[in-house]
């Protein structure tokens, strides 16, 4: 059926574009430090993000395959829409150069579609709730996290000597494989979700269950991403907010891989990209407030607050478009 391919290909679209988008984010404090060459990131983080669900779980996978709107009621078609929406409103974020919340603009999308198309019934409030929380919360708890974790380390450096503070920068060795952990188990479960309704969908199995293919084609759509794109966002974050050096890169790095595994645990769904970025906005606020540059953080959370109307307003609309089409 023709609509299966629509949504396989959007669904490798979607994870594509997080890979551009969430990829960038999540690699920007690790370039802009200079402390791990790029050719030890990427494989790094790749390797990590793909055990991220076999140590944490796939509780958000299920979260958004199932608890905000149940497809395997909507159907095919809404999932469609929702994706749909989803992906221009990422493409839109990525042609200004701006990270957003591949979460945010899943969500949005996931809620337009099914108001539109009728199946507001299959919208789950408790769902949307947890959605909405978590992504609040994780910018909040990162923010509050990185602040605590800077003032702490650099009240360690001052004990510290010049060999005994390099061992430490190299700690972001063991953030990068952490940061990739909790990404995986969390971000990347999205994509995970969402493909395994699409093997459920085709194979007409109503249980639940995460197969193996599921896991990796994510994994390799979004290093096409990250490849490709990534790059160009992690130069937006890297020193964009703050000038970023060793010491305070590892300390947002914690921050970020702290609040986001937590979350992953609790089975909320969080954006790495915003929970990255308030560690920076802590981070940049612990050392001197005075050296963030608060211009390019009212814009991107500027970006953060268009993202969830613009992603429900194109989710209507997409269902709108398919059902002329039909």
């Amino acid at each position: 059926m023709w609509i299966d391919g629509v949504i396989f290909t959007l669904i490798a679209g979607f994870t594509v574009i997080s890979g551009i988008n969430d990829g960038g984010n999540l690699i920007a404090t690790f370039l802009a430090s200079r402390t791990i060459r790029p050719v030890l990131v990427l494989p790094l983080i790749l390797v990590s993000i793909g055990l991220g669900p076999l140590v944490f779980g796939t509780a958000v996978s299920h979260t958004i395959a199932v608890e905000v709107v149940d497809f395997r009621q909507a159907g095919s078609g809404v999932l469609m829409g929702a994706l749909a929406a989803a992906l221009v409103t990422l493409m839109i974020t990525w042609k200004m150069k701006m990270p957003t919340s591949t979460t945010v603009a899943l969500g949005g999308g996931m809620v337009g579609a099914a108001l539109v198309s009728g199946h507001a019934a299959d919208i789950h409030v408790v769902g949307v709730i947890k959605l909405i929380v978590g992504l609040l919360g994780s910018v909040g708890l990162g923010f509050i996290a990185a602040w605590l974790i800077t003032r702490g380390v650099w009240w360690v450096l001052r004990r510290l000597s010049v060999e005994q503070i390099s061992r430490i920068e190299k700690g972001q060795y063991v953030t990068a494989f952490w940061q990739g952990l909790a990404y995986g188990a969390n971000d990347q479960e999205k994509a995970i979700g969402l493909m395994t309704i699409f093997f459920m969908t085709i194979h007409h199995q109503t249980q639940y269950r995460v197969p193996d293919i599921a896991i990796f084609l994510p994994l390799l759509f979004w290093a096409l991403g990250l490849l490709f794109g990534g790059i160009r966002i992690a130069r937006t974050v890297g020193n964009h907010v703050i000038r970023i050096n060793p010491m305070n890169a590892v300390s947002t790095q914690w921050a970020a891989a702290i609040t986001v595994s937590a979350a992953a645990i609790a089975g909320f769904p969080v954006s790495t990209t915003q929970t990255t970025d308030g560690a920076l906005f802590g981070t940049g606020t612990a050392l001197r407030p005075g050296a963030v540059r608060w211009v390019v953080v009212r814009k991107i959370l500027g970006v953060w607050a268009l993202t969830l109307p613009v992603a429900i307003v194109l989710g209507g609309f997409m269902m709108l478009g398919l059902a002329l089409v039909r």
